[in-house]
């Protein structure tokens, strides 16, 4: 069978999870690259045993088990580290990824990546669904998400390239007003991928 693999990405604070809820309510597979993350960060999963015998981030470790407040600090704040702890990760959640799809028997299987864009080793898949939100709209978000102010926010958010996102992309979604905006815009290219 001739699978569609989708990856689901966006911009900072979009909807992304939004758009992937919407999804599972009406019955497709969506795999979560961040579950899978935290799933292979726990102690003794593969990605866990990597950071940890790499020694670049031992301050990240408290009792034997990381702390992913601290971890993301560094990374945020170290683009050597950042480079470094994607080369160690990217490639285990990619290889997890393949194998849940492996074992489906969907058509359509979507698979929700938040830094898709930012990765050096890529995922292969057929489109990409890009959420995307006006800076208003995901500063607000984002700062009552995160409970972060402002500032901080829009440094988030300018961290991101998102004309390279944009040009890169098969759709996009923009999901500025409700959700059920969001849902008929869904429902057109599901339509379309039939």
């Amino acid at each position: 069978m001739n699978q569609n693999k989708i990856v689901i990405t966006g911009t900072i604070a979009s909807g992304k999870s939004s758009l992937s809820e919407i999804l599972k309510n009406k019955g497709y597979e969506v795999i979560d690259s961040d579950k899978i993350n935290s799933k292979l960060l726990e102690k003794d999963q593969i990605n866990y045993r990597e950071i940890l015998s790499s020694g670049a981030f031992d301050e990240a470790f408290e009792d034997g088990i990381i702390n992913k407040k601290t971890l993301g600090k560094i990374i945020f704040n170290d683009t050597k580290k950042r480079e470094l702890i994607n080369k160690i990760t990217h490639k285990n959640i990619i290889s997890y990824i393949n194998k849940i799809i492996e074992k489906s028997n969907e058509k359509n299987i979507f698979i929700e990546i938040p830094l898709f864009f930012q990765m050096k080793e890529k995922f292969p898949c057929d489109y990409v669904w890009l959420v995307v939100a006006n800076k208003d709209v995901q500063v607000q978000r984002l700062m009552q998400r995160d409970k972060i102010d402002e500032d901080f926010a829009l440094k988030k958010i300018n961290s991101q390239n998102f004309s390279e996102m944009k040009e890169k992309s098969d759709l996009i979604f923009d999901n500025s007003t409700s959700l059920y905006d969001l849902e008929k815009k869904v429902e057109v290219a599901l339509d379309n991928l039939e």
